[in-house]
């Protein structure tokens, strides 16, 4: 029979409300980056592969250190490590704040990345050990509610902040909440334990680090390395790491691995690592391109790009509840499959009503049906893919989970970074060669090294939107240079958005194929060992 809530335990909903501050924190400084990065860039003169690198680095740092963390969690506790986690979020926010240059900034948000990687995975052991299985589906919906709902809101944020004060405050308010949030967890969160331990394998986590480095480094600077031996180096080397790392874990199953194949043959288990992946490529890939979209083609300041793209994360808060709840009563994969479908429909209809002219109720439409979708998969998704785990397992299997989301996210900045870097770069390109034909033949080199800064592969893009006319080049052209580098970054993105598109096509067949809609587990939430300071409270049925 289920547990009630005895007097002096704290509510479930509390804890998971207290811990949910600094998930939703970190989570948001994956995307408020987006809307005010023209600004960051001029700020500390970034070039557009040094302005992905601002991105890619909390990523980077971010998506390879979770799986880690959740065993760090299960050695120590998660609530410690949230702790040491969070203090370390907060003090790189700070060097975030005050980085004099790019290469300082790139550096410190890679450390706030691990600092949220040392964070997150902690939430959902907790969840499993003060949650009633029944329940789960409302808590996990809570958590992946929040989870889009701060990648959505970071951007209308993002838009307030860069108004109204300056783009260091986007870092510089993370301190505030930070100590905030701190507070309330050693007021609030008991120092519970999952019972089991798991080396930390640090062996493998420098090969999963180093083989995404190397193929994030391959992909993000080949257009400036002119997809030379270097770039493609770099990314081979990546690729044989990771190679090597999953050969690693196949001959260590039975003494810890890092990556445990028995909960990959959990089939729903396995379905929510796919979608999960896949959600992290398609949101975080999508939303770098479209924040830039509206400031730089169609001229909205941060704060209207921001309220433009709040409909996404309005939508997605206002269904999202309505989707864990079908999730526990066993609707979990129909709810699923109809957010991808409108996650999918979302983005294609954005790149069809997209132009350099699209006004801003256009826009709208394929907004809401983007949030409608994102709402309704994240909703069930952790509760399907958890059902089946073990509470002892729960800290590897949450690491696992938002380890494929923000691989996901990582190789989307990539890859579509590098879509948008060569798509635009050869677009101007096409541009300069047809004005050049147009001159004399003695005048045309001249003409075309007058706009070399447009078509090298290090275009610098500031927030006053797209760059200046060439230097040396006819001031009556600069009207020209603006037309051409919106068609040219209008087209880039199309063609960046497809990825995601595709992607989304073939999680709905994975979801369709693989989710299985299962009962509730019959395990209840375990208690903590002797020496805790409380016991885990069950919330009433």
């Amino acid at each position: 029979m289920p547990t009630t809530e005895s007097p002096g335990r704290k509510s479930p909903w509390l804890i998971l409300g207290v811990l949910s501050m600094g998930f939703f924190m970190t989570l948001l400084d994956m995307t408020i980056v987006n809307i005010a990065l023209p600004h960051v860039m001029s700020g500390v003169h970034a070039s557009l592969d040094e302005g992905l690198w601002v991105f890619s680095a909390y990523i980077l740092g971010y998506a390879t250190l979770l799986i880690v963390a959740g065993r760090l969690g299960d050695l120590f506790g998660p609530r410690r490590v949230y702790l040491y986690g969070l203090a370390l979020f907060v003090l790189a926010s700070c060097a975030c704040g005050v980085a004099p240059n790019a290469g300082v900034l790139i550096a410190a948000r890679a450390v706030q990345g691990i600092g949220g990687a040392m964070l997150a995975p902690q939430i959902l052991p907790i969840v499993t050990m003060v949650f009633l299985p029944s329940k789960w589906g409302a808590a996990f919906g809570f958590t992946g509610a929040l989870s889009g709902l701060a990648v959505l809101t970071g951007p209308t944020l993002g838009g307030v902040i860069v108004s109204y004060l300056d783009w260091r405050w986007i870092f510089y308010l993370n301190l505030p909440i930070g100590l905030a949030t701190a507070y309330l967890v050693i007021k609030h969160v008991d120092d519970y334990r999952p019972g089991k331990r798991q080396p930390l394998a640090i062996a493998p986590t420098a090969l999963l680090i180093l083989g995404l480095t190397g193929l994030a480094f391959g992909l993000i600077e080949g257009e400036r390395l002119d997809w030379g031996p270097t770039a493609w180096a770099a990314i081979g080397a990546g690729l044989l790491l990771l190679a090597w790392f999953a050969i690693d874990q196949r001959r260590h199953q039975r003494s810890g691995p890092l990556l445990p194949f028995d909960l990959l043959r959990l089939r729903n288990f396995a379905s929510a690592n796919i979608v999960a992946a896949i959600m992290g490529f398609s949101m975080l890939g999508a939303f770098l391109p479209i924040s830039m979209y509206l400031q730089i083609v169609l001229g909205m300041s941060p704060l209207r790009a921001g309220f433009t793209i709040a409909a996404m994360p309005l939508t997605s808060a206002l269904v999202a509840g309505v989707g864990g709840k079908l999730s526990d009563r066993g609707n979990g994969k129909a709810v699923i499959l109809t957010g991808l479908a409108c996650f999918t429909a979302g983005l294609g209809s954005f790149i069809l009503v997209t132009g350099t002219d699209t006004g801003t109720l256009r826009l709208l439409g394929p907004f809401v049906l983007t949030g409608f979708g994102m709402g309704l998969v994240f909703s069930p998704l952790f509760s399907v893919g958890m059902r089946q785990v073990p509470p002892p397992q729960a800290g590897v299997a949450s690491g696992l989970v938002n380890t494929a989301q923000e691989v996901g996210g990582l190789l989307a900045s990539a890859a579509i970074g590098a879509v948008l870097s060569m798509r635009l770069s050869s677009g101007l390109r096409h541009w300069v060669d047809q004005q050049a034909e147009a001159l004399p033949a003695e005048a045309r080199d001249g003409f075309k090294q007058a706009f070399a800064p447009l078509t090298d592969g290090a275009l610098k893009i500031g927030s006053g939107g797209a760059p200046p006319t060439a230097t040396g080049a006819d001031p009556a052209q600069g009207a020209k240079v603006q037309d051409a580098f919106a068609d040219a970054f209008t087209s880039a993105m199309h063609s960046g958005l497809l990825l995601p598109v595709a992607l989304l096509a073939v999680g709905w067949v994975a979801a369709f194929v693989l989710i299985r809609d299962v009962p509730q587990p019959s395990f209840g939430a375990p208690k903590p060992p002797p020496g805790s300071r409380k016991t885990a409270a069950a919330e009433p049925a």
